[in-house]
Formats: structure tokens, C-alpha cells, sequence
């Protein structure tokens, strides 16, 4: 049954004593349905919104996947519409450009960890497949990055001429692909290992070497260069 949404007068003052702990301690002193009460408050502020967070936890598990998740899921939950579906991607966005950001400053990316909260963050709620490469200079630090190509549920065109276009364009001298599995799997196909050896072998032909190619989840990557799940 879904959780009723009652309107919100605030009598006993609990929306000013759950600003007041979150200010004293931040997030170590409130569980994760009262962040995201308290997140809510600023979408639904006239709303009792914790009803609304503690289903949200209840149906998705954790505060990411609450944020990761796609429109039609969100819409079945009751007190959620467009404005909170909004809000919720604005946040998720502002999170997954703090990530980007952190990545283009390391100063060199040596290990396929370095990127997987970014990409993770980045692709694994995408409901449909899309190809996303990053380029590197010989340093391995990140010159460029970009989404290449988007398709269907199960499928995305691959042009290797659109993927090295951008690394003869940016002088880089290493890239690494990254693609989602909306289907929760990150496991690599026949396809996708032959995709992989192909654009190896053509990247090879101009100097720049594939580095890795990431398979990417709501929960998971895979690392095809290291054959590990992170």
C-alpha cells in the first residue's frame, strides 16, 4: 500500500530540530531517511515528506539508487511528481559534475577505480545503452570526455571513426570507453569483447592506445583490460 502524504503544518517545530542535528553533527548524526527527509523538504515544503522518504528507502534501498532511478519508477510512488523528479535529477547532476571535476583534477588515472563511482554515478541509471569515452594524454590525465553515441535498451551503434575523431582532435594519446547495461549485468558480451578488440587494434593504428573499456551498472562496472568486477 502506498504511503499517504499528508499536508504539513509543522506544529511541534520537528522540521527546525531536524535542520538544527543536521547542522550540529551533519549526516553522522541523522539515519538515511531522515537526510532525505530533510533533502525532500526543499522540493516539498509543504509536504510532510518524511512518509515519503522512508518509502522511497523502503522500495530502493539506498539513498543513490532513490537518485538513480527512472521517471516511470518514481512516478508509482505516491507524492512524487514532476517537480521532485526534477529536483532529483538536478541533484544527481550536481553530484555526478562534482565527480567530474575531482576526476579531471587526479593527476593521472592508473586504475580503472579511479573512475567507477564517476561513471557509475554518470551512467548506471541510464535506462537505455550509450557509449561515453574519455581521452588522456600521456601524463593519463583526462584532455577530453564525451558521449559518443546513445541507442535502445539493449543495443548502441559503435562508429570507431566517431570515437577516435575526438582523440586525434585533442592530441590524446589514450582513451577508455565506457558503456552501460540497463539491464543490471555488467558481465561482457561476444559483442562487446569484439568491439573492444576492433577499436583496439584501429586505435593502435594512430598511436593511442584503448586503456580500458568499462561496463558500467547502477551497482557495478566491469573492467575488460583487467577482467575484474569493481
Amino acid at each position: 500500500m502506498k504511503p499517504s502524504i499528508e499536508k504539513f503544518r509543522d506544529p511541534a517545530g520537528h522540521r527546525q530540530r531536524l535542520r538544527d542535528r543536521f547542522l550540529r553533527s551533519r549526516r553522522e548524526g541523522l539515519p538515511d531517511y531522515e537526510l532525505l527527509e530533510l533533502l525532500l523538504t526543499y522540493s516539498l515544503p509543504r509536504i510532510n515528506t518524511k512518509p515519503l522518504a522512508k518509502a522511497l528507502l523502503d522500495r530502493f534501498g539506498t539513498i543513490v539508487n532513490v537518485f538513480q532511478q527512472p521517471n516511470d519508477r518514481l512516478e508509482k510512488i505516491q507524492g512524487v511528481g514532476p517537480k521532485t523528479i526534477t529536483f532529483f535529477q538536478v541533484f544527481q547532476d550536481c553530484l555526478t559534475r562534482c565527480m567530474e571535476v575531482q576526476v579531471k583534477k587526479q593527476r593521472s588515472i592508473s586504475c580503472p577505480e579511479d573512475l567507477f563511482a564517476f561513471v557509475r554515478m554518470h551512467l548506471g541509471s541510464r535506462t537505455t545503452e550509450c557509449i561515453y569515452a574519455l581521452y588522456l594524454n600521456q601524463a593519463q590525465r583526462i584532455v577530453h570526455q564525451t558521449e559518443v553515441a546513445a541507442g535502445t535498451v539493449d543495443r548502441t551503434p559503435f562508429y570507431p571513426r566517431e570515437l577516435l575523431k575526438p582523440a586525434l582532435i585533442h592530441n590524446a594519446t589514450g582513451m577508455i570507453l565506457v558503456h552501460n547495461h540497463p539491464e543490471g549485468h555488467p558481465v561482457p558480451s561476444d559483442l562487446d569483447l569484439e568491439m573492444t578488440k576492433k577499436l583496439e587494434d584501429l586505435a593502435a593504428l594512430f598511436d593511442i592506445k584503448l586503456l580500458d573499456h568499462l561496463i558500467v551498472t547502477q551497482q557495478q562496472a566491469y573492467s575488460i583490460k583487467t577482467g575484474k568486477l569493481l
